[in-house]
């Protein structure tokens, strides 16, 4: 499934300019290194020399070419020789001289070859999942919701009516999202939060995402009601293409986190995209976060039995309890 143009090109950017950079950097290191040592300056001169009087023998294949080109061969593996005689008498390793490039396999060019033929790199791929989930998730409130801003003091520790005390319960919730983000690999379990309106289920769950961030992981955060009406547009308008862009950065991010589940308009076309998402991802072990208002009769009744038995065994389960703590804020 491909990405649109525009991901395409803004992907194709950003690796340009790694490419960029590293022979930027190559450039710097050996005008360092030949003020250093003018030998090597000599040699390297003298190696472009001989490799540009190559290729024009090459080109031209007139008579008696074959020996010069013997002759400029010889004299190229002398030079080369001498070039890594002098790096070691300074203890330089000779690779000071090439570019670092940020993907080794294909020299941060997004293209390999692989049996006879161009295929598109992996760096190429991750970084067209890191823009369109960029995209997706382009609002994202992350400085307003840490883990450091987050208190459990807005929960009572009075028993609830089935004797749970919210502070206790949230406490435990609050401090195994912390460790899961610490531990969080792209083969983390997927996590249910559930719950009643405003008992932290969105802070948690992007506390979380502000921490994964920090080590590379591309995540997309959406709400159901957002993304379900994006890709029935797509979809309703005949835009495929786009759909199908859509769904595949949902599937390709490392970690997918599904707000307010329930809360959209419940229809044949939703509940087989939920579904389908849900079911692509565990099926990839690729984790998501889903927080629902919906007790779980609630999610059986608006999707189906199927579904939930799916979701349940799938994910751990966090279920909040307690009061509405914006309301306590206030």
């Amino acid at each position: 499934m491909p990405y649109s143009q525009e991901i395409y090109h803004i992907a194709k950017e950003r690796l340009s300019e790694r490419r960029q950079q590293a022979l930027r950097m190559a450039d710097f290191n050996r005008e360092q290194l030949f003020k250093e040592i003018p030998r090597l300056s000599e040699i390297n001169s003298e190696l472009l020399s001989i490799g540009a009087a190559i290729a024009k023998a090459v080109v031209t294949n007139t008579p008696g070419e074959n020996d010069k080109l013997r002759q400029l061969s010889e004299k190229s593996l002398l030079l080369q020789d001498d070039q890594e005689k002098l790096l070691e008498a300074h203890h330089i390793d000779k690779a000071i001289l090439e570019p670092h490039y940020y993907c080794a396999k294909c020299g941060d060019t997004g293209y390999i070859e692989e049996d006879n033929r161009t295929t598109v790199c992996d760096c190429l791929q991750k970084l067209m999942a890191d823009v369109a989930s960029e995209q997706l998730s382009a609002d994202l409130p992350l400085s307003e919701c840490t883990f450091e801003n987050f208190s459990t003091e807005y929960y009572s520790k009075e028993p609830d009516a089935m004797g749970k005390i919210p502070y206790n319960r949230m406490t435990n919730i609050y401090q195994y999202c912390i460790n899961y983000a610490d531990t969080f690999n792209t083969h983390s379990k997927s996590l249910l939060m559930k719950g009643g309106t405003g008992l932290g289920k969105t802070h948690l769950s992007l506390a979380i995402a502000n921490e994964v961030i920090k080590k590379g992981v591309s995540v997309i955060y959406t709400s159901a009601p957002q993304i379900l009406s994006k890709l029935e547009r797509e979809h309703f308008n005949y835009r495929y293409n786009e759909q199908e862009d859509t769904f595949n950065s949902l599937l390709k991010c490392d970690l997918l986190i599904l707000d307010d589940l329930g809360t959209e308009f419940v229809s044949d076309f939703t509940r087989s995209c939920v579904y389908n998402l849900f079911n692509s991802r565990i099926l990839a072990n690729k984790p998501m976060i889903i927080s629902t208002n919906l007790q779980l009769e609630e999610l059986i009744t608006t999707y189906s039995q199927r579904f939930v038995s799916r979701l349940i065994g799938s994910c751990d389960r966090l279920d909040f309890i307690g009061e509405d703590i914006r309301t306590a804020k206030k």
